[in-house]
């Protein structure tokens, strides 16, 4: 088995118990149902074990299965289109990935969850199945046609003639500014500016001044009291 298998199940079943939770509040929601969160948690909890079901019996039991049958040359074709530049797969290829192991994966799980509950085994293997299916044919989709808009982009960008532009004195302005922070922006939103750096040293040097002043005014004092004091024992010892 994949070392890799563990995890892609696991994220598997948190992503299929996330979007469960989240699509059932919001019908909860916008149905005005009493007590949506219980709803959604209760959804989100089957989903889960819904999810952990389907991607285990895909990426542990079908997929090693299909992959060791007739299936092989055509699963392997399609996953190893992104490593080889010849034989690439055709859209209809890509859109068909991984479809057989949905659908039997689902069926496999409909199978399961409907023994469980209730015991109508081939109805939820049906339901199952075409859901599972429909969702890769889906997610295929997508990932066709993202290839097809990065493909797009990249030959729109080759098309284009390579020129080299100069940076324009606006720009090189605005990446002389020194960027502001948005603590900075927020503390000069209610009065608070950041001094630069001769702002600050001019602010030490006054504090500087300010306190030789206020030691000079102490020394001072200190030496009028000293000179009182000994004029005061000058005096007592005169008089006796």
């Amino acid at each position: 088995m994949d070392p890799a298998t563990p995890v892609n199940v696991a994220k598997g079943a948190a992503i299929t118990s996330i979007a469960v939770g989240t699509l059932t509040a919001i019908h909860a929601v916008f149905r005005g149902l009493p007590h949506p969160t219980s709803l959604a948690l209760s959804a989100a909890s089957n989903g889960g074990i819904a999810g952990a079901i389907f991607f285990g019996t895909r990426e542990v039991v079908v997929s090693p299965l299909l992959r060791a049958t007739w299936y092989h040359n055509a699963y392997d074709q399609v996953a190893s289109a992104s490593k080889d530049a010849v034989g690439q797969p055709s859209w209809s290829q890509l859109r068909m990935h991984r479809m057989l192991d949905s659908t039997v994966s689902g069926a496999l799980t409909g199978v399961i969850i409907n023994k469980w509950r209730n015991g109508r085994i081939w109805a939820g293997a049906r339901t199952a199945g075409l859901i599972c299916a429909l969702l890769q044919l889906g997610y295929n989709e997508l990932g066709v046609m993202r290839i097809k808009y990065v493909s797009r982009k990249v030959q729109e960008t080759r098309s284009q003639p390579e020129a080299v532009t100069a940076p324009s004195p606006t720009r090189l302005e605005d990446n002389a500014k020194p960027k502001v922070s948005f603590f900075d922006r927020a503390m000069n939103i209610i009065g608070f500016r950041k001094l630069s750096d001769e702002e600050y040293l001019r602010v030490l040097k006054k504090q500087r001044n300010e306190a030789l002043e206020r030691i000079a005014i102490l020394e001072s004092e200190r030496a009028e009291r000293q000179q009182t004091d000994e004029h005061t024992g000058t005096s007592s010892v005169n008089s006796a």
